[in-house]
């Protein structure tokens, strides 16, 4: 059994590829694909047939999966002193 850096519920921050800069919690790990489901992040359109559930079919939108290789988690990443810290939002 392979161990990853991350696991499921872990706040992560995606490092590269389309979604980089997004952040969310760890939905699932894909260990045969070294893959992880985050919440929020490479959403793709599934297309549901047809059934007695749903009469009409659906197109419904779910997590994709992004390369465990591509994430950090979140506390490391505010942690980092390589690049300048994000500003808070002020909320008034």
């Amino acid at each position: 059994m392979q161990k990853f850096h991350v696991k499921r519920g872990d706040q992560v921050v995606v490092l590269a590829g389309s979604q980089k800069g997004k952040s969310g919690k760890v939905l699932e790990i894909l260990a045969a694909k070294q893959r992880a489901r985050v919440e929020g992040v490479a959403m793709i359109k599934k297309h549901l047939k047809k059934s007695e559930k749903n009469p009409q079919g659906a197109i419904t939108e779910l997590e994709g999966s992004v390369h465990v290789s591509n994430l950090m988690l979140q506390s490391v990443f505010d942690a980092s002193t390589r690049r300048p810290k994000r500003a808070e939002k002020a909320t008034a």
